[in-house]
């Protein structure tokens, strides 16, 4: 009898619950292509009927019967599910069909799609609807070409979703179109935090993306979210239970970022793009500037929010070329970096309308963040300098003291914004990070919506001082000696003998991404460059941008007039402040040759010297003068003291050296220190000394899979010279 009750119970919840049934089986996968072809949809159970749409909604609510074949030559978003026999839905299946030709017809009446978006913000008025390519590019068969040869660079990113989720005009939060309430910064903020379901695949690309996930849509961004500012809204992407899976598990970014995602962001090019809505942001455009900054941390050495180009697709519409990224969340620490969720403090600036206001906690508390601000506030004083990077006042580690800030990574971080000009930063467009509960560095700073970049060779923000912003705490930290010659030794090591920020270098990065979306730009300008000519010219009517206008233009001047200077500039600037010392660091040369820093291979056989004005040397790693407590410098009990034609390593038995000498020089002049110089050499026999030497990966391969520095014997132990090229094995 109990076991009769039990089955009965059973029975009871199995009627009360609806069953997901498989997803049905589409017979062309996803993809580009350039012949039509026929699309069946079938299923491994049988008695079940078919229902399709073909305007991104939900074929289980608006779905019409599947007849058994369907023909496709034009760009085609397919959903489809089935009803079983016992009334319960299957999952839904969602391909995109892209096909290149299709960009050259899209049209400004799309059917069901509103002539108008949401009402503007801070003028009057309503947003008139935008989704036609350009005819006078589409038309123009050069054009044309580079359109559809430039949809093939870049993966491609397909969002499908009822297009009552992103354009009802009901004000509900449930109901409501995210195009159109937009969740405003300014205004009554109507839209902020809403989220639809929408189906996210990724297409393609040099990487060969093939996927396809649901999940919750939001619109992202501040002032880009004002219709009259721009009309090219940026996306978050959230991976949650409700949606789909609750987190997105693929290489979205290859090798350069985890595997696991809660969240992304496909941003749009808001600063310097052809849809702003200021004349001269627009001739400027480049869309290269924020991935230039996030790039130049990644060379520098530190953490990025990762991210890459690619086309946005909405329910078969293109919508443009975007930058899909890492978002900046405690998840986001944990996949980089390890520990829980609720032990990561992630902190950002609220810089509301505009305004100066106080750092807030993403994530986590402002304890911590609290704590290192008032320590900064209280420089110079070496106690709390101390303390601030994790030490007692005697300089040693203290687990009473963890660690509010990591010196090197804020240094670098500044140096990048310095050097760029930003002038859309620091009172917001930054985050910090920090682990309270495991051993930590301190606080580190990502580049983050760093758009406002390489404008004027001449712009100078070391006069900049926000309290309680990055350059509030420059300006304090710079009054404290070993915080100020830490940054003149990673000064020097950025702004010359070749580092991420000399002339050379940037332009390599900066190149790099150019090339990455030279014809993909032909795209976005069909898309969007007519936007502020031919739809809403708001405070100055535009032109037609192309790549090969005023784009050529801006490329141009920054070729031969920013970045052939802006270097020197930044130098001269920072000395004129008192940032940067007038006395030149040493040169290190071998056999007469300067050489630039960090690692280098040397042969015992070879001439090491230097050259320069009354220079300490060390070459055990530690720093020749120390600043701890003594702003004045004191030279270190392991200094020597250089002669002008000494060969530092002559007469030292080469049985007993290490495998790499890491030499540290300083020099001075009319009393001021020089920044110091770090070279690590790689002492080796003089045949693999010169396949190092000729091998241009060099720099490239120094390092083993978790960041560390190879030492000479590993090297010599993995070295492998292929096609003249040097390998090491993993």
């Amino acid at each position: 009898m109990k076991k009769e009750i039990l089955l009965l119970i059973w029975s009871s919840l199995l009627a009360s619950v609806t069953l997901r049934a498989e997803t049905p089986m589409l017979s062309v996968p996803h993809g580009i292509y350039s012949r039509g072809f026929t699309l069946y949809i079938t299923s491994p159970v049988a008695g079940v009927s078919f229902y399709y749409t073909d305007d991104g909604s939900d074929p289980r609510e608006k779905g019409q019967p599947y007849d058994g074949s369907l023909y496709i030559s034009s760009t085609a978003v397919i959903r489809a599910a089935y009803l079983r026999e016992d009334s319960t839905w299957s999952d839904v299946a969602t391909a995109s069909y892209i096909f290149p030709q299709s960009l050259l017809t899209q049209g400004n009446r799309p059917y069901g799609y509103p002539a108008y978006w949401g009402k503007y913000c801070q003028i009057s008025g309503t947003a008139v609807a935008d989704y036609e390519m350009d005819p006078e590019i589409t038309r123009d068969a050069t054009y044309a070409s580079y359109v559809t040869e430039g949809i093939l660079k870049l993966p491609i990113v397909s969002l499908v979703t009822d297009r009552d989720n992103l354009f009802s005009r009901e004000n509900d939060s449930i109901k409501g179109g995210i195009y159109i309430y937009t969740g405003c910064p300014v205004g009554d903020g109507t839209g902020r935090g809403w989220e639809r379901p929408v189906s996210f695949e990724m297409i393609g690309g040099s990487a060969a993306h093939d996927l396809t996930i649901d999940c919750c849509l939001k619109l992202h961004g501040g002032h880009g979210r004002l219709p009259e500012k721009n009309p090219k809204h940026a996306f978050r992407l959230h991976f949650k239970s409700d949606y789909g899976p609750k987190k997105l598990k693929y290489s979205v970014f290859g090798d350069r970022a985890p595997k696991k995602f809660n969240s992304l962001v496909l941003r749009t090019f808001f600063g310097y793009s052809w849809t702003h809505w200021d004349n001269a942001q627009r001739s400027k455009a480049q869309y290269t500037r924020d991935l230039w900054a996030r790039e130049t941390q990644a060379k520098m050495g530190d953490p990025i929010s990762t991210g890459q180009y690619v086309h946005l697709f909405i329910n078969g519409l293109y919508w443009g070329m975007y930058n899909l990224c890492e978002r900046i969340t405690d998840e986001f620490c944990v996949e980089h970096f390890g520990g829980a969720e609720e032990d990561w403090d992630v902190t950002e600036v609220d810089g509301g309308a505009g305004q100066y206001h106080a750092a807030i906690p993403t994530y986590g508390t402002i304890d911590a963040w609290n704590q290192m601000a008032d320590l900064i506030y209280q420089l110079p004083n070496h106690k709390s300098y101390m303390h601030l990077v994790g030490c007692g006042s005697d300089g040693k580690p203290n687990v009473k003291y963890p660690p509010l800030l990591d010196v090197d990574n804020f240094i670098r971080y500044m140096l990048i914004n310095l050097y760029g000009g930003n002038t859309d930063w620091d009172h917001h467009n930054w985050y910090a990070y920090r682990n309270r509960i495991l051993a930590d560095r301190g606080f580190r700073f990502l580049c983050w919506d760093s758009e406002n970049v390489l404008v004027s060779p001449t712009e100078d923000l070391t006069s900049k001082n926000n309290r309680g912003c990055p350059t509030g705490f420059l300006n304090r930290l710079m009054k404290q000696g070993i915080f100020a010659h830490r940054f003149h030794e990673l000064a020097q090591q950025a702004l010359t003998h070749g580092g991420p920020l000399t002339p050379e270098s940037v332009v390599a990065t900066w190149d790099s991404l150019y090339h990455t979306i030279e014809l993909a730009l032909w795209d976005e300008s069909a898309r969007w460059g007519d936007y502020r000519r031919d739809v809403h010219p708001y405070q100055s009517k535009g032109a037609l941008y192309k790549p090969d206008g005023a784009y050529q233009t801006e490329r141009t001047r920054l070729q031969k007039q920013y970045f052939p200077v802006r270097t020197d500039n930044l130098i001269k600037q920072l000395r004129e402040h008192g940032w940067f010392p007038k006395a030149e660091a040493p040169a290190i040369l071998i056999d007469d040759v300067e050489i630039g820093y960090g690692l280098q291979p040397y042969c015992t056989e070879s001439q090491l010297s230097m050259s320069g004005s009354n220079i300490f040397y060390t070459l055990d790693g530690s720093a020749p003068v120390s600043w701890f407590n003594n702003d004045a410098g004191a030279l270190s009990p392991t200094a020597k003291a250089y002669a002008e034609g000494d060969n530092i390593l002559e007469g030292m038995d080469e049985s007993l050296l290490p495998d790499t000498i890491t030499l540290r020089a300083i020099g001075s002049k009319d009393g001021e220190w020089s920044p110091i110089v770090t070279v690590r050499l790689a002492i080796d026999s003089p045949d693999i000394v010169k396949d190092l030497k000729d091998s241009k990966d060099l720099k490239d391969l120094i390092f083993d899979l978790s960041g560390r520095r190879l030492t000479a014997r590993e090297l010599r132990q993995g070295i492998y010279i292929v096609n003249g090229k040097l390998k090491v094995e993993k």
